[in-house]
């Protein structure tokens, strides 16, 4: 069971439900936990019946705490100023989510929650580093919204490229809109349009009566179910339509002009074979459909219907109907389901004959293309493509994963208890009574055994007296009990933290790699901070020991299908781990002077890079690795020049170039100027350098002498080329041997 937090764009008793409310039906149903949060509104509101009504309603539910309206969902109504996003209004509505998101934090207990929204404006209200942290934040475009009337396209269009970027995973419901926002995200997935099979299939049992306001007519009767707008509707056609057929009964139930208010039907009243009925609630369209004779969807050609899927066009063919549709581009591979044509009157009047007729296509290949399209399967294939993008959680959950808001459990009773005793036992500590504070904080674990702050200090003590059994012992209870372990994120990532000594670090990081109980990410950096502290101590039973156990990682990582499409961020990313730990098998051999081995592992680095593509992954991590896989190739380049081949040279150096170009993309320059490293400029450099050394297989006697490589190898040991340093490289290539 997992927690999600759905940022919608439509409240949660609209009375017509889009893909907000049905998604979070489906991951209840999934049993998921879901706290749905109500629009925000991304539009200024308008002075009319509608607007005011749910002004009115949000002034009402705004102070309230979340409410139960389904098994595993919660709702929640924050107090905002629809539309705006800046200045002090922007202040005020960022201030009031977060209010919200607080006090439902504190009611529902959310733990490690992934966000799933559907508001192209959510960087405006709210930022996503606290759901990468915790697991995911998921961006669910189903329409164009900036296409809608009165909407501010220039802003809505700035903040959704700024947040397919940032989320970790895109989804969207029609190809035009995969087509345009795709390329923003490594995670875009097109999924399509569904709907509720069972709701609607209810139409198909006769038992179910002909509602009482059904009109009165042995006319075969056209139905539409939805928001009556001219801004997708074709209204021209469908009056030209009418108009030609008085003998067909043309039934409408939805709003008019809901989105659109300059939307005039006002001449259909004189024809007497069109119903306005306006909304009719939820649980009696099937009823409507049961008793229709054909299904419509009379759309235009435009901007916004280009970019839209229908979830109408599910919800007719699972109630039964024939369905007369435009032939929009999201549903042309559906033409052997239903009737499409262009928004004509004279070929919309014929596709009606022709369904009227029985000439439509079959009932049961309906039904079954309406099975295949419900929310149920299509939220478990999303769920399943976040889980291969390695964004789902891994359940259960620890006993104590970090809540939505931290600073719930950083200002619990039992935290501010624990950090007192802590004051208490450090002052111990200065007076010289060490052994006595440990004894009182081992008494104190004694009361308290999964108080985390306790036994993240006792760790620290155990560590710092060389205690490494003791110490890893306690980071693997802290970490079934917490999922997240910040004494050993500490030690792996901020040298400042380690003990002194550097053969007591290589002890400690070697205890930690071999401990069965801890993921495969931190048993990993700790064998490759071992191994590279193994090549500093020169330690060569050391090393052999790590280049040993980064294989068994690097065979793990391999093993693993989606190996090259993880979209975790930073040091929990699957690829970032294997670049690591191939970089450090490498230097490890350099060190061991083992050639026949460094060789072999040359090989497997080029294929594993021809396989790596970096707008698959998270983005920050591709950025971040861009040096390891550069220090990488070259010692490949280096091996193929030492064997003299200058067909895997040239591969090499292909490889290079390609990802070269791959870090100057557009895509990477936040996290490029946000890193404190120059990624970009190690690049040139390096591939600047190989690129040079390059000769033709036809003339051996052009391969580069080896000082051509010193430079290049430089870079493998350090960030840039000296002089004073050179030495280091050359003794290295001095020391390879015939294979």
């Amino acid at each position: 069971m997992s927690d999600f937090v759905v940022l919608a764009t439509a409240d949660w008793d609209h009375p017509l439900w889009t893909n907000k409310q049905h998604v979070a039906l489906a991951l209840a149903d999934l049993g998921h936990r879901v706290l749905y949060v109500d629009s925000l509104g991304v539009r200024g509101p308008r002075v009319d019946r509608s607007d005011m009504g749910r002004i009115v309603r949000r002034l009402r539910r705004g102070l309230r705490l979340p409410r139960k309206v389904r098994s595993g969902v919660w709702v929640v109504s924050p107090l905002v100023l629809p539309g705006q996003s800046r200045g002090l209004q922007g202040r005020f509505n960022r201030w009031s989510l977060s209010i919200s998101l607080f006090l439902a934090d504190c009611v529902l207990d959310l733990r490690r929650p992934l966000l799933w929204t559907f508001n192209p404006q959510t960087l405006a209200y709210l930022g996503l580093k606290r759901f990468h942290s915790f697991q995911a934040a998921v961006y669910f475009c189903v329409d164009r919204i900036q296409a809608q009337p009165g909407m501010p396209v220039q802003a809505l269009e700035d903040a959704e490229r700024d947040l397919c970027a940032q989320a970790n995973a895109l989804f969207t419901t029609s190809p035009e809109l995969l087509a345009a926002l795709g390329p923003l995200n490594a995670g875009s997935h097109g999924f399509g349009n569904v709907a509720d099979a069972d709701h609607f299939g209810q139409a198909l049992t006769t038992a179910i009566k002909r509602p009482a306001d059904w009109p009165q007519t042995n006319d075969p009767v056209l139905i539409f179910i939805g928001a009556i707008d001219s801004y997708k509707l074709d209204l021209p056609m469908l009056e030209v339509l009418m108009e030609r057929t008085p003998h067909w009964t043309y039934l409408f139930i939805g709003p008019v002009g809901e989105a659109d208010p300059s939307t005039d039907v006002s001449s259909w009243r004189r024809m007497a074979n069109v119903h306005l009925l306006g909304t009719r609630d939820y649980s009696t369209l099937p009823a409507y459909l049961a008793h229709a004779d054909v299904a419509l969807l009379p759309l235009q050609l435009n901007d916004y219907t280009r970019h839209m899927y229908p979830m109408k066009f599910f919800e007719y063919l699972a109630a039964g109907r024939q369905v007369v549709a435009t032939a929009i581009p999201a549903l042309q591979d559906q033409s052997d389901v239903a009737l499409l044509c262009p928004p004509d009157a004279l070929k919309f009047e014929t596709a009606i004959h022709r369904a009227l007729a029985g000439d439509g296509p079959a009932l049961e290949q309906r039904l079954r293309r309406a099975r295949l399209h419900t929310y149920r399967t299509r939220t478990e294939a999303m769920l399943d493509c976040l889980d291969r993008h390695g964004l789902m959680p891994d359940l259960p959950l620890a006993p104590q994963a970090p809540p939505l808001h931290r600073v719930r459990a950083q200002f619990s009773r039992r935290q501010l208890s624990a950090q007192f005793c802590l004051l208490w036992l450090r002052l111990l500590d200065l007076l010289g009574c060490s052994d006595m504070s440990q004894h009182i904080l081992g008494s104190l674990l004694s009361h308290q055994p999964t108080n985390i702050t306790l036994l993240s200090a006792l760790a620290r003590m155990r560590l710092a007296v060389g205690d490494h059994s003791g110490g890893s012992a306690l980071i693997e209870r802290i970490w079934h009990q917490d999922g997240v372990v910040d004494v050993l994120d500490q030690l792996l990532f901020h040298r400042h933290s380690r003990p002194d000594g550097r053969n007591d670090q290589l002890h400690l990081f070697e205890a930690l790699a071999s401990s069965t109980a801890l993921p495969l990410h931190y048993a990993g950096y700790c064998t490759v901070v071992s191994t590279y502290l193994a090549i500093e101590s020169n330690d060569s039973e050391a090393l052999s020991r790590g280049v040993e156990g980064l294989g068994d990682i690097l065979a793990t990582l391999q093993a693993d299908p989606d190996l090259y499409r993880c979209l975790k961020p930073n040091h929990e990313n699957r690829v970032g781990l294997l670049m690591s730990a191939q970089l450090a098998r490498l230097r490890a051999l350099m060190a061991l002077q083992d050639t026949r081995s460094l060789n072999l592992a040359a090989i497997e680095f080029l294929d594993s890079a021809c396989r790596y593509d970096p707008f698959a992954i998270d983005c920050t991590t591709a950025v971040r690795i861009t040096r390891n896989i550069m220090r990488s190739l070259t010692i490949a380049a280096v091996m193929a020049w030492h064997v003299e081949d200058s067909s895997r040279f040239e591969a090499v150096v292909i490889e290079m170039e390609r990802l070269r170009q791959a870090c100057f993309a557009k895509r990477f320059d936040q996290s490029s100027n946000e890193t404190q490293e120059d990624h970009r400029g190690f690049a040139d450099a390096v591939v600047s350098l190989l690129k040079g050394c390059c000769w033709s297989p036809q003339d051996g006697e052009a391969r580069p002498e080896m000082e051509r490589l010193v430079d290049p190898v430089l870079l493998v040991y350090f960030p840039d080329c000296r002089c004073e340093r050179s030495e280091k490289a050359r003794s290295f290539l001095q020391s390879l041997r015939p294979l």
